[in-house]
């Protein structure tokens, strides 16, 4: 298949990030009239509570300039007063709840309160039972909850470096591009690089591309698409950085590689942001800006690591070739000489140039210890091919419900094999690494 022409788009990331979510300028807001459903409205609320940014007299400003397009009930007043809003919010929704009347209730209760739980002990009346296959959502925590969270997230970003042992592991890149900018990718090779992290610093050494045995860095890379570099295990502590002055808010719960997930929003402007894109049409011909944005991360709410971050490129100007930039991060559990560390697990690529779309998806393989010592064996066949991509069940969100366990897993078992069929976790062999 012939590979199609496209612009080289490197997608550089200095991993020093900032995030700042909820890219809602409040002063701006105040001045003009704003249209939401009761969803948007219970979630600014719930926000600005957690944020504590804003005086209450602020906040039923903004309120008293919101137009509803459903009806705000009762209910919904007295579950955001149980969570704590005060008594000029209560007093705005008062009014909205008014002008509101007639409209249409939504379609999905947005807010929970012990104050509004229906009564179900037993009546005097016929007995009844019903059963339902749906587990009832979890209500978001209160705002000093996600204050103990944000806290605890933000303690484990700042000291993960500290945490991690000097290590090597294999990266395997896996590249698409779309020519019409859908969601018709076509292959455009795999590209398998050794990654050192030694005293808080990552090296790259590309030893294979499309099969073939190389030496070079990762933009010695060429034959188009994407590229993505910076020092994954710094991104965590760029988003909590106090120099970001990154803005969070309260998103919802989720349900990631079997473990229930607190799920904040963030966003970081320009000005402090480090997230960068470069656009190069052809060698020397590098066009690189600095963009505000915006994602989320997702914690165990107990200890708060860290074991998702999603960047989302926003205002980007448009007279730059590239128009979009999604990145995701996950990071799980590794052995690694007989230690549980938490290191990046995958990263998910995604971005428009034009008509043109592009998609890496890149995974952290075979994990060691780094030493002098220290070598990762593989199969001298070049044409080995490369680990099999990882099991979805290790990378899509799943919805959080009762049964969620919440508390941390200290450790990921390795199933052992079964009589005819191979280990699941047990990665097949790659072409070797120069020495």
């Amino acid at each position: 298949m012939r590979q199609p022409r496209g612009s080289v788009v490197r997608h550089d990331v200095d991993m020093r990030f900032r995030l700042s979510l909820l890219a809602v300028c409040f002063a701006a807001a105040l001045q003009a009239q704003m249209q939401m459903n009761v969803q948007q409205l219970a979630d600014f609320i719930r926000s600005e509570l957690a944020l504590h940014q804003h005086t209450d007299k602020q906040i039923a400003a903004y309120v008293k300039k919101i137009e509803l397009t459903e009806k705000l009930t009762d209910k919904t007043i007295t579950d955001l007063q149980a969570q704590g809003a005060g008594a000029k919010t209560i007093e705005a929704l008062d009014e909205l709840r008014d002008r509101t009347a007639n409209m249409k209730r939504p379609q999905h209760d947005s807010t929970y309160s012990p104050a509004t739980v229906p009564d179900n002990t037993l009546s005097s009346g016929a007995p009844t039972m019903t059963l339902s296959a749906k587990a009832p959502p979890i209500p978001p925590p209160d705002s000093i909850r996600q204050h103990q969270i944000l806290d605890l997230m933000r303690q484990y970003a700042m000291s993960y470096e500290q945490s991690l042992p000097n290590y090597i592991c294999v990266r395997v890149d896996r590249r698409y591009v779309d020519p019409n900018a859908g969601d018709h990718y076509m292959s455009i090779g795999t590209i398998l690089a050794k990654v050192s992290y030694n005293e808080g610093e990552e090296k790259y050494k590309v030893y294979s591309v499309n099969g073939k045995i190389v030496d070079t860095d990762m933009g010695g890379v060429g034959g188009g698409g994407a590229r993505s570099t910076g020092e994954f295990a710094g991104m965590m502590r760029s988003i909590f950085e106090p120099k970001s002055e990154a803005e969070f808010g309260w998103d919802h719960w989720a349900t990631l590689r079997g473990r229930r997930m607190a799920v904040f929003n963030y966003f970081i402007d320009s000005g402090r942001s480090s997230y960068s894109i470069t656009y190069a049409d052809s060698p020397g011909d590098e066009q690189r800006i600095i963009t505000a944005y915006k994602g989320l991360v997702y914690a165990d709410p107990n200890t708060g690591e860290i074991d998702r971050i999603k960047f989302i490129a926003v205002n980007i100007p448009r007279s730059f070739p590239v128009q979009e930039t999604t990145e995701i991060l996950d990071y799980d559990l590794v052995d690694i000489s007989g230690q549980q560390y938490v290191c990046p697990l995958r990263a998910l690529l995604l971005g428009r140039a034009g008509r043109q779309a592009w998609k890496n998806e890149i995974e952290f393989r075979n994990y060691r210890k780094f030493g002098t010592e220290s070598t990762i064996t593989y199969d001298t066949n070049p044409n080995a091919p490369p680990p099999a991509p990882l099991d979805s069940s290790k990378t899509e969100e799943q919805p959080a419900n009762g049964s969620t366990p919440d508390k941390p897993v200290p450790s990921k078992p390795v199933p052992a094999k079964s009589g005819g069929g191979s280990n699941p976790w047990e990665l097949p062999t790659l072409p070797p690494p120069p020495q």
